[in-house]
């Protein structure tokens, strides 16, 4: 057990970057401290030294990371960065948690955990969803047999207007729009309850509806910029049998934004609302459990932070998610657009 709390850097400290700002002000100093911070937006970083008057502030990374001090660095930048500020960080010695989607390509993806693998440390992607306390319970329950195999999902990431409050609209920084910004949320959640399978084929297609649709309420600069897909369709087929329907979706009046249904040969799950029914006699028998735990989208960062935080200074590896897992959930995404742009099935 580390007699001293982890030393934590974030890189961006923007929307999510201040959300782990604040949850590991909240798991307390004998935990974890935010040592180092930055952020290309000055008024970003007087506002986390604010919160952390004791972190050293600065936009230039390599200027944070030099004093090589750093147990954990949390990259909460866009997409287009994520490589060269995971590389920089376990080069610089410390383990990463990143945000999604994690790189822009497979290619970027195998060169970072190469990286780590080589110099022995940690990288794990963001995938704070899995933390909820209905999604654990959805896995539990799926890993168990009660419930059977899993064979069909529908999966849905969706918001009523396009999420501009960060660029994910614009293609250079985002690496892929409703897909890669929204949409990768539940699709991996889907992923990992259904038994963390291998995909074997996609088949995709994607329109853009903006400025058609939301354009009037969007700013100037945003009507100019936008380029990206804000409606995604697909088909993705996995090595256990299971057929998965993907809806992206930026322009939707359906709450709420990141949800699943799975079909299981004994029944039925849903993530939000949660809910488990069950095949008794040929009936369907509501199983939906009380829950303690809270399955909030805060408490779901907040128990990802606290369980890494926990790992680090208990000496132990993350065991949330492997390299496959990672790659799989990569090579879908790189799957969906390359189907989308050739028109054709991508088989893997």
């Amino acid at each position: 057990m580390l007699n001293r709390p982890i030393r934590v850097g974030v890189i961006g400290c923007g929307a999510q970057g201040n959300n782990h700002l604040r949850t590991i002000k909240e798991l307390g100093a004998e935990a974890a401290v935010v040592s180092a911070c930055c952020d290309l937006d000055p008024e970003r970083l007087q506002n986390t030294k604010d919160m952390w008057p004791q972190a050293r502030a600065t936009d230039d990374v390599n200027e944070m990371l030099g004093p090589a001090e750093l147990d954990l660095v949390i990259v909460a930048t866009m997409p287009n960065t994520h490589m060269q500020m995971v590389l920089a960080a376990l080069e610089a010695g410390a383990d990463v948690l990143c945000e999604k989607p994690f790189m822009r390509n497979i290619e970027e993806a195998t060169a970072v955990l190469d990286t780590a693998e080589r110099l022995g440390r940690q990288v794990q992607l963001a995938t704070n969803m899995r933390y909820m306390g209905t999604s654990q319970y959805l896995h539990n329950l799926v890993e168990s047999g009660a419930v059977g195999d899993p064979v069909f999902a529908k999966v849905w990431g969706c918001h009523v207007n396009p999420p501009w409050w960060a660029p994910n609209y614009y293609l250079s920084s985002s690496a892929g729009g409703v897909l890669a910004s929204t949409l990768v949320h539940a699709l991996d959640l889907a992923i990992w309850v259904s038994g963390s399978p291998n995909p074997v084929s996609v088949s995709a297609s994607m329109r853009r509806l903006f400025p058609g649709k939301r354009g009037p309420i969007a700013s100037p600069e945003i009507r100019e910029r936008f380029n990206t897909e804000d409606l995604l369709t697909g088909l993705v087929r996995f090595d256990n049998g299971v057929t998965c329907v993907l809806e992206g979706n930026w322009c939707d009046d359906r709450p709420p934004p990141h949800c699943f249904e799975m079909v299981t040969t004994k029944g039925k799950l849903n993530s939000d609302p949660f809910i488990v029914t069950v095949d008794e006699g040929g009936k369907v028998v509501d199983k939906t459990p009380e829950l303690s735990e809270s399955s909030g989208w805060g408490e779901s960062i907040r128990n990802q932070d606290a369980d890494v935080i926990r790992h680090l200074r208990e000496g132990r590896p993350w065991s949330m998610q492997d390299r496959r897992q990672l790659l799989n959930l990569q090579k879908v995404i790189d799957g969906c657009y390359e189907s989308a742009r050739t028109e054709r099935e991508v088989v893997f």
